[in-house]
C-alpha cells in the first residue's frame, strides 16, 4: 500500500515512448499522473503514449503550452479533450485562455494557464522586452485567468500564495521546479521541497529530474508521495460544522456539482438549486451531523450524515472540484465511519450512482459493499423511494452501499 496520489505529476520528460513506457513501469503504483511534453509529443508518439496510459486508468497532463491565434489554440485544445488529457496547459495570454476554454467547455479537462516559466527571473523578463518583473506578471495573468474562468496556473511555488490572493482562491496552483531535499536545482530558479510547496497551497507538483533520473524511479516517487502526505496530514482538520458555515457548506455544494454537469446527458439537467443556506442551517437545526473538511483553515468540503434505523446515513459528501484528488474524501468517510463506530451504530450506509467513477466504483474500493432491499432497514428503504431519490435516479442507476460492523 502506498501513499501514492494525483497530487503528485510525474514528468516524462525522455526522448522515446518505449523510455516512457519503462518509466511508468518502474514507477509502478507510486504514480497515478504522468506530464506528457514537447519531447516525447514532438520526437515521438508522445499522443500514443497519452492515450494508452488513459486506457491503463492512468492521469496524463499534456504540457503543450499553446501560443497562437485562437482559432489554432481552439482546435488544439478540442484536439487533446479528445484523446481524455486530464489537464492542457495554454499560455496565460487573455486570447489563448478565452479560446481554450471555449474548446473545454463541458469536458473534465482542465485549463492551465503558464503565467512565467520557473526557468525565468526578473533579468530574463526585462531581457525579453516585459515591463514587468515576475510577480508583477504572475499577479496580472492569475487576475486575468480567474476573470476568464480556467481551471488554474502554472506557476512557482514562490508564487502559490499571490495566485490564490489574486484569484480570490479560484485558481489550482500547478507547481513545477519542486526539488525534494538535497536533490540538484539543474536549470530551476525559483524552486521549493514538496512539503513547503504543499504547505503554503500548491494543488499539484510537477517532478521531473529527481524521479527519472534517480538510480530508483519506484523509491523516489515513494518518498515525494509520502512528502505530500505528510504535508496534508499538517494543513488538514475536521471540525462540525454549525450555522455559521451555511454559506460555506452551500457554494461547495454548488462547486462540486460542477463534475456531474460535465458527464452530460441528464446529469446536465440535475436540479440542485434546493442545496441552499437555509438548507443547511435547517439541517443543522434537526440535529443532522455536518463534518467540515479545511485546509489552513479554509472549508474545502463536507459529509453530511443522520442516524437512520439502527445506522449512521450519510445524506451527502462533496469537495470542492479544484481539491479532488487529495484524499479529502477519503478522510472524510473515515472520519465518519469511525464516528459511528464509537457511538454504537450497527453500520454506515449511502445512496450514490452505480456507475458514475467517484460514486459507486469509489466507493468499493474504500471497501462498502452493495446492499439490497433485503439488507435494508425501512426508513433507508423509504429514502431510496422518496421523490428526491426518483428524481436523481432519472441520470443513472442508484444503489445503496454499506457496511456492517
Amino acid at each position: 500500500m502506498t501513499n501514492a496520489t494525483p497530487q503528485l505529476i510525474t514528468a516524462l520528460d525522455v526522448s522515446t515512448r518505449k523510455e516512457a513506457e519503462a518509466l511508468v513501469e518502474k514507477i509502478d503504483d507510486n504514480g497515478v499522473f504522468f506530464k506528457i511534453g514537447y519531447q516525447l509529443i514532438y520526437g515521438d508518439d508522445g499522443l500514443g503514449l497519452a492515450k494508452a496510459l488513459k486506457a491503463a486508468g492512468k492521469k496524463v497532463f499534456c504540457d503543450v503550452k499553446l501560443l497562437d491565434i485562437p482559432n489554432t489554440v481552439e482546435k488544439g485544445v478540442a484536439g487533446l479533450v479528445d484523446i481524455g488529457a486530464d489537464i492542457v496547459t495554454i499560455h496565460a495570454e487573455p486570447h489563448c485562455m478565452t479560446a481554450a476554454k471555449r474548446a473545454a467547455e463541458g469536458s473534465s479537462t482542465k485549463l492551465m494557464g503558464v503565467t512565467v516559466m520557473t526557468s525565468l527571473d526578473d533579468d530574463d523578463l526585462k531581457a525579453s522586452g516585459y515591463a514587468y518583473g515576475v510577480r508583477d506578471l504572475v499577479e496580472r495573468r492569475a487576475k486575468q485567468a480567474a476573470g476568464i474562468g480556467i481551471d488554474g496556473v502554472i506557476c512557482s511555488a514562490h508564487e502559490i500564495e499571490l495566485v490564490k490572493q489574486a484569484s480570490g482562491g479560484k485558481l489550482m496552483a500547478v507547481t513545477p521546479g519542486i526539488r525534494p531535499a538535497g536533490s540538484a536545482t539543474d536549470d530551476q530558479k525559483r524552486i521549493l521541497t514538496p512539503s513547503q510547496a504543499i504547505e503554503i497551497g500548491a494543488d499539484h507538483l510537477v517532478v521531473g529530474r529527481p524521479i527519472y533520473r534517480a538510480d530508483d524511479p519506484y523509491a523516489a516517487a515513494s518518498a515525494v508521495n509520502d512528502e505530500i502526505f505528510a504535508a496534508n496530514q499538517n494543513i488538514t482538520s475536521f471540525r462540525a460544522a454549525d450555522a455559521t458555515d451555511a454559506e460555506a457548506l452551500s457554494a461547495i455544494e454548488d462547486n462540486a456539482a460542477i463534475v456531474f454537469r460535465q458527464l452530460g446527458g441528464r446529469f446536465a439537467d440535475i436540479d440542485f438549486s434546493a442545496m441552499t443556506p437555509q438548507f443547511y442551517i435547517d439541517a443543522i437545526g434537526q440535529n443532522q451531523i455536518i463534518w467540515l473538511v479545511e485546509l489552513r483553515g479554509e472549508p474545502v468540503g463536507f459529509l453530511r450524515a443522520k442516524p437512520v434505523d439502527n445506522i449512521l446515513y450519510c445524506a451527502e459528501m462533496s469537495v470542492l472540484k479544484h481539491h479532488h484528488g487529495k484524499g479529502l474524501g477519503e478522510k472524510l468517510i473515515n472520519h465518519f465511519v469511525n464516528f459511528a463506530k464509537a457511538e454504537g451504530f450497527s453500520g454506515v450506509a449511502g445512496i450514490t450512482y452505480k456507475n458514475v467513477p467517484w460514486n459507486g466504483p469509489y466507493y468499493l474500493r474504500l471497501g462498502f459493499s452493495y446492499l439490497d432491499d433485503a439488507h435494508i432497514g425501512e426508513e433507508l428503504r423509504a429514502i431510496k423511494t422518496s421523490e428526491i431519490e426518483n428524481a436523481l435516479s432519472h441520470a443513472g442507476e442508484r444503489v445503496v452501499f454499506g457496511q456492517r460492523f
